[in-house]
Order: structure tokens, then sequence, then C-alpha cells
């Protein structure tokens, strides 16, 4: 019995010291009286845990208050610089990578093409050296860093970051988080691409537990996540969202997953651009065939859309064609889930708002209609490094829930 009480109280110590770090984060600068109010600790119990945040650097003050009368409290921040984080999102077209600091801003970003992911091994390589070169050129020391978040498109084992399927890189049971791991001497935790984007677009900060929201992914594929509050629902085996793979058009074309007309086979930046070349290729008489060159292989989705935004008809019918379908896609999800916030995010929504108002008049043709639904639809506003940003907000989140931050 002793020993079970100890280990209570030692359990109580450290929730109330995450307790108080969380709260310097998300509502700081702040004093000690507000910070116990807030929480709803003795003013004692705060004051020791702060003490001891200041002997691991973690604290910093910022004198005295300036608002009031009587003597003013010491304001308190979290030392920006005492932590970092990696974030990577590894998307078909472009690898992305950031640096956050211990306030979750971002500090540092690069890019750089994907290129041929082939083979496998060779590609992680190739990552996993861009993130160690990443953290070298900003001379921070390794053992500042306390963690690389890795945002991968495709099913994703939850608890070993193994890539189950991928098949805009052509893989199948990759063993990804092992592999980066291997010579990388912070922790590294693989998700979902579409997850850690939801993970960003839904965080509103200083407010809590406050929204469901469904993110929509509109990229080179399609994807979606459920986010409750700040939680991310994975589903039993963490492979929850995959909106891009409900069929929407019996009579579609093939999609990598087998089935015939997904989403993702329909309206995906790969599935317009597929449309867009079938349609160079046997009558050539549109704008996206000078903006390839005349060469329907050179043929992309932001050429599609540039064509579209022109007032070219053959591809206004494609980008038509691809909103109707994703207004439905969702349509289906907020039926079935009833969030009160839809985001949509991803590449194909940096092309104008045309395509997002399209999406939304065919959304709001489909979804049923109830007098006490308040269903707010916007763009996602954390711009292109976004799922890079989510990639290392996961990460937090999960040292968080393991108690493993150095804190």
């Amino acid at each position: 019995m002793p020993y079970d009480k100890k280990l209570n109280q030692f359990q109580i110590a450290q929730t109330n010291k995450y307790n108080v770090y969380r709260c310097l984060i998300r509502e700081g600068p702040i004093n000690r009286a507000a910070i116990a109010k807030r929480m709803d600790l003795s003013i004692p119990t705060v004051m020791a845990i702060v003490d001891d945040l200041f002997k691991k650097k973690i604290v910093r003050s910022m004198g005295k208050g300036e608002f009031g009368v009587g003597k003013q409290p010491e304001i308190l921040e979290i030392e920006p610089e005492r932590f970092f984080f990696i974030g990577a999102d590894i998307g078909r077209g472009t690898i992305r990578i950031v640096m956050n600091n211990a306030v979750g801003e971002q500090i540092a970003c690069m890019r750089e093409p994907t290129g041929d992911p082939f083979p496998g091994r060779e590609f992680i390589a190739h990552v996993q050296k861009l993130i160690l070169q990443f953290v070298e050129q900003r001379r921070i020391d390794a053992s500042h860093i306390l963690g690389a978040g890795i945002a991968m498109p495709g099913l994703i084992e939850r608890g070993t970051g193994k890539v189950i399927i991928a098949p805009d890189f052509g893989w199948k049971d990759i063993p990804l988080q092992d592999w980066l791991q291997e010579n990388v001497p912070y922790p590294v935790l693989v998700k979902n691409s579409t997850h850690a984007l939801a993970v960003n677009e839904s965080y509103i900060p200083g407010v809590d537990d406050v929204h469901t929201t469904f993110c929509v992914n509109l990229g080179y594929g399609i994807g979606a996540a459920i986010i409750t509050g700040e939680d991310l629902y994975d589903g039993t085996g963490g492979i929850s969202g995959e909106l891009g793979h409900c069929v929407v058009d019996r009579d579609g074309p093939l999609c990598k997953c087998g089935n015939i007309g997904c989403l993702e086979a329909v309206a995906s930046g790969e599935a317009i651009a597929r449309q867009a070349q079938t349609i160079i290729a046997h009558h050539g008489r549109s704008m996206m065939t000078e903006l390839c060159g005349g060469n329907a292989a050179n043929i992309d989705a932001k050429m599609v859309f540039e064509a579209a935004n022109a007032g070219d008809n053959p591809a206004l019918k494609i980008i038509n064609t691809a909103a109707m379908y994703i207004g439905i896609g969702i349509s289906m999800a907020v039926n079935i889930l009833d969030p009160d916030r839809v985001v949509i995010c991803g590449g194909l929504m940096r092309n104008g708002p045309y395509f997002f108002e399209r999406i939304r008049a065919s959304m709001e043709e489909h979804v049923v209609t109830r007098s006490s639904r308040s269903l707010l639809l916007s763009a996602g506003t954390g711009g292109e490094y976004s799922t890079a940003n989510g990639a290392c907000r996961v990460l937090v989140n999960t040292l968080w829930v393991q108690r493993a931050l150095p804190i």
C-alpha cells in the first residue's frame, strides 16, 4: 500500500508539472497566480514547479507586470530556444522540412523535389540525410532536438510507423520509422500526412476542446482526418479518414486501391492531370495544350487550374466535375459524422477561390439539411508547410501523452 500511495503522488506531481508547462505554452506570458487559478492548483505548488523549470532553463522571466496597482507579479514564459522539433512532409512531388521551437513557432524550413522514390531503402536514406543536414546547418546541438515527426501519405500502422501501403510511392510493408531511426540520434515518429495536416489546421491557440473538425486534404491524392478538440481519431488500426477511397462513381476509372470510381480516381490532382492528358491527346483544342507545350505528358493539375481560371471550357469541365465529386464525398462524411467544422486543405486549394466555392455548392446540395446544424466550411490557413508543422505537433502531443518531455 505505501508503494501505491507513493506512485500515485508521483503521478499527480507529474500531471501537475505538465499542466503548468502546458499553461505556459498556451497562455503565456503569464504570472504564477494566474497559472494557479487556471490550473486549479495551489500557489505554493505552482511556485515549486516553476522554480524547477527555472533551474532547467525551460522558463524565463519577462520582468514585472505593468498593469493594476500595488506590487506587480513576475511575468513568465517558456524559453523558446530550449527545445526544438523537426517536422518533415514527404509528398509525392515535394519534400518539406521545418524546425519548430519549444513554443511551436516555425523558425526554419526547406523544400526540394521528391524525385524518384525507388528503391525505397535508398530514398529513405536520402530523406534521413536531408533531416540531419537541415539540423546541422542550423548549428543546433542534436541534444536539443527532442524528435522528428514524419508525415507520409498512405496507410501507416499505428505504433510502429510502418507503411502498410503507399500507392503514390508504390510502397508496401516498408518499415519507414525503423529505417529512419537507424542513424538519427533523436526519436522519430511516422504519421499519415493527412492526420498531421488535420492536427495543425484544427489547432486554435489558447482554445481547448471546443470543436469537432473534419479535415480534407486535396493534393496528388485525397485523404481526410477527424479531430475532436485536439484529439485525432485514428480508428482501430490507425488508418481512419480514407475519404479518397470512398466510391462516388460506379462507372468511373480504376483506382490504385483496386476499386472502381473512388473519389481519388476521379477528383485528385493526379486524376485531374490524367483527364487533361486524355483531352489534349484526343482533341488538342484547349489552352492546356499551349501550357504543356503540346506534350500531354507534361500536363499537371496546376496547368489545368490555370487554364480553367482563364475560362478554358475543357479545363473548366474537368475542375467542375472534380469539385462536384469532392462535394459529394464531403457530404457523406458530414451526414455520418455531424462535425461542426470542415476544413479543406492541400495543394489543390492554392489555385484560387473558384474551386472552393464549387465544392461548397456541391456539398450543400447533397448534405442532409438540419435546422439544428451549424456547419462551418473553410479553406485551410496553415500554408505550404502546414503538414510538416502538423508532424511536429503530432510528435509533441505523443511525447506529452508518454510524459517523455524533459521537463
